[in-house]
């Protein structure tokens, strides 16, 4: 019989698969059963690379969704409002946000705070201050006899109203006493003001440490300019030169302590007055009230209501100028 599949009767070669042996052509429904050849398209449809080949393309990623969700259910949504955690969504951290610093978030220190402050310092070292104030007690005890010494002198020995200066009380001697009277003034300041700029700083201050100031030049120039500007406003209509009196309340405090030149320290002062003005006001209004009251028994209370001013002043100044009083 002929064989339909060799219909010339020809015997198979030897390099062709004999028919129906299972190793002819495959059913094209069927999966390969090894790699696929060289240029032929992989399971993601890209060319499989020959074996060995280094120049070949090596294999694609697979696409989007090919992988299956995970097995606990899927992955979980992106959260609301594009992407991004709803507000309150993480805790506070473990020591919290911190105190608000000067000038953010509310008044840069209290009155009542100052005030407490300057006592504690004042108490805990009073000594020092009371000794400092009996000094320039005495200076100022010696300086009105000597201006009053000269007065006489000067009233015995002239008998004559011819010189103008004389008629008026404005003579050599006098617009010169007057010049050294306010330079001790403006010193006798700057000495308390270094002593509660160490009280501020945690230093306990001797009575050597009150005459250790620096910058002396330009702290008299801006006491100067402070005193000029002061004197124009209370001739004018008392209530500017009152109004340069309260700006220039850190004037000493930031010559002294950050050694700045005379203009630049009056306008620090000014700048900060103005951006903390209620607070400085209402400070400053109480510290004139206390120091009425340190005034009734005979001023002895002034020894401890004066020093406590310029400590709580110096505790104003250095929170606002972004420090933090030592304890």
């Amino acid at each position: 019989m002929t064989d339909p599949t060799n219909p010339g009767g020809q015997p198979p070669r030897d390099d062709e698969p004999a028919p129906g042996d299972g190793s002819g052509p495959q059913d094209p429904a069927g999966p390969p059963s090894g790699p696929p050849a060289y240029g032929a398209p992989d399971a993601y449809g890209a060319p499989a690379g020959a074996p060995g080949d280094p120049n070949a393309p090596g294999p694609t990623a697979p696409p989007p969704g090919s992988f299956p969700p995970p097995a606990d259910g899927g992955y979980a949504p992106p959260p609301a409002g594009g992407g991004y955690p709803p507000p309150g969504s993480y805790p506070p951290p473990a020591g919290g946000y911190g105190a608000p610093q000067p000038g953010v978030g509310g008044p840069a220190f209290a009155v009542g705070d100052a005030i407490s402050y300057g006592w504690r310092k004042v108490t805990s070292n009073l000594g020092p201050w009371i000794l400092v104030a009996l000094i320039f007690l005495a200076v100022n005890v010696a300086w009105n006899w000597i201006t009053g010494g000269f007065d006489q002198v000067q009233d015995q020995f002239d008998y004559t109203d011819t010189n103008v200066l004389a008629v008026t009380g404005l003579t050599f001697t006098n617009i010169l006493l007057g010049i050294v009277g306010t330079v001790i003034g403006y010193l006798v300041t700057a000495f308390f003001t270094r002593g509660a700029l160490d009280e501020v700083d945690g230093r306990k201050p001797d009575v050597a440490a009150f005459f250790r100031i620096g910058n002396v030049v330009n702290v008299l120039l801006a006491a100067l300019i402070v005193g000029i500007l002061t004197g124009v406003g209370l001739f004018l209509c008392i209530l500017p030169g009152l109004a340069v009196l309260l700006f220039s309340a850190f004037v000493y405090y930031v010559a002294l302590d950050q050694g700045v030149d005379a203009i630049t320290a009056v306008r620090t002062s000014f700048s900060m007055v103005a951006k903390n003005f209620g607070q400085v006001f209402l400070l400053l209004l109480a510290l004139l009230g206390i120091n009425i009251l340190g005034a009734i028994p005979c001023g002895l209370g002034l020894f401890v209501t004066i020093p406590l001013s310029y400590v709580a002043v110096g505790y104003a100044y250095r929170r606002l100028s972004g420090g933090v009083p030592a304890a």
